[in-house]
């Protein structure tokens, strides 16, 4: 593991837990409450989490030479290309399993009737793809490396971030949750820097939900 991720972050764990507890709260309000508009909530939680909650608790998230990250941007983008197949071939075999059919598909893609694509879109690569990433794996991530050492905390920050997808009820996009979150994880604590997961979730978003959809 990198020893820039051995710091336990400014607030300590215990902020981070609150953090944990905010972002859950969120998440429920997007998958489970009636009337919330997706893209209106979403887009300000990961601005103030990600964006800029992250930065604060780690102000080393950005370090990096303008080398190192011509290499993130092209490590990002190979993966963001990587996943795309994963999922691609995913959705082939959910399509063969009857309870997470194409159904389940296209409810994942519902949100795609409250705003246009090109809104969308632009959401995903800033601040939604960028602001889930460094919030669960450049801070969450981090801290609980830290604490618990690398693969206890990539496990347990992978936990929570597959968990607060549950209140969806909907398994096809847990399995995505639970694959994209253990590629990025793990693409983090191999890396040691944030600069790959932020292009290659950015770029995989827009992707696969506007770009090329699976549904």
């Amino acid at each position: 593991m990198s020893p820039r991720l051995n710091s336990l972050p400014h607030g300590g764990l215990r902020f981070t837990w609150v953090a944990v507890g905010v972002a859950a709260v969120i998440w429920y309000f997007l998958f489970a409450v009636p009337g919330v508009n997706f893209w209106g909530l979403i887009a300000p939680a990961t601005l103030v989490l990600g964006v800029i909650g992250a930065p604060l608790v780690y102000r080393d998230t950005f370090t990096a030479s303008g080398k190192e990250w011509l290499r993130y941007l092209g490590l990002g983008m190979a993966g963001a290309v990587a996943l795309y197949v994963i999922f691609w071939v995913g959705n082939e075999v959910v399509a063969l399993i009857p309870f997470m059919g194409e159904q389940q598909v296209e409810n994942v893609y519902a949100t795609k009737a409250q705003a246009s694509p090109n809104l969308i879109a632009a959401l995903l690569l800033f601040p939604i793809g960028p602001g889930e990433e460094l919030f669960w794996r450049a801070w969450v991530q981090r801290a609980l490396m830290a604490k618990y050492g690398p693969w206890k905390g990539f496990a347990i920050a992978t936990f929570f971030y597959i968990a607060i997808h549950i209140p969806s009820m909907n398994l096809t996009l847990l399995a995505a949750a639970a694959v994209a979150g253990i590629f990025w994880g793990l693409l983090y604590m191999k890396v040691g820097h944030i600069g790959p997961g932020l292009v290659s979730h950015a770029l995989w978003d827009a992707a696969v939900f506007v770009w090329f959809p699976l549904g």
